[in-house]
């Protein structure tokens, strides 16, 4: 199985076809809101202020949007550019919200062991290795430049998977969780953290692995 087409264009799995991206739009919960539902500071929303991460310390700049479907940018400290986007989005139903977010059960690949002890599957494609893992309710997928991890195809994973244990990321009380995270900065905010919550989903995308998770562990459940 092609782990790149899971990233860009989707992925058949023993449970069904799902695609990252190429979704069919469910409804968001289009009302009518009162000028008092509208949301234009940090405070008003889930997302933490202010958040340091290995390498690298984020400020949100600004949030916009209304209660039920808001979004605030993040930019690098002492800097006015943006590198990551904290959404929240409310949908008409549970299963609108869980087309949103793939949590993907059963990927094939050779089976390995991580640090923690947990089973996860590893391909090799395109100059990039794909470690895939389920922890709770979460789906967790690394992605690392072949010539990075050469000498150890886990490395990165056990590096997410220590993180995302001290950071309590999937220790989130969630109905379904997923993170892709690559091991290298990327020039786009292809990082991403996105869990749903019965009919409410809130995704977390940026430029740096670390970054990301951090802004979703510290967000108010």
């Amino acid at each position: 199985m092609d782990f790149k087409r899971k990233i860009k264009l989707g992925i058949f799995t023993a449970t069904g076809a799902l695609a990252i991206g190429l979704v069919a739009a469910p409804s968001v919960n289009h009302v009518l809101h009162a000028a008092s539902d509208n949301v234009s500071t940090v405070n008003q929303t889930a997302a933490p202020t202010t958040v340091k991460a290995t390498g690298q310390t984020v400020a949100a700049k600004s949030a916009s949007g209304t209660k039920s479907n808001y979004s605030v940018s993040y930019v690098k400290a002492g800097t006015a550019k943006q590198t990551a986007t904290y959404k929240q989005t409310d949908y008409n139903s549970s299963s609108d919200a869980a087309d949103q977010v793939n949590n993907l059960k059963n990927v094939d690949g050779q089976t390995v062991k991580l640090n923690s002890g947990a089973t996860a599957t590893v391909q090799g494609t395109m100059g990039r290795v794909y470690v895939h893992w389920n922890t709770g309710n979460w789906s967790v997928t690394t992605v690392a430049n072949t010539q990075d991890v050469a000498q150890n195809t886990t490395q990165f994973a056990n590096q997410v998977n220590s993180q995302l244990q001290k950071q309590d990321l999937t220790a989130k009380n969630v109905t379904n969780g997923e993170v892709t995270v690559y091991n290298q900065p990327q020039a786009d905010e292809a990082n991403s953290v996105k869990w749903q919550q019965s009919g409410q989903v809130a995704q977390v995308d940026g430029q740096h692995a670390n970054t990301v998770i951090k802004i979703a562990a510290d967000a108010k459940n």
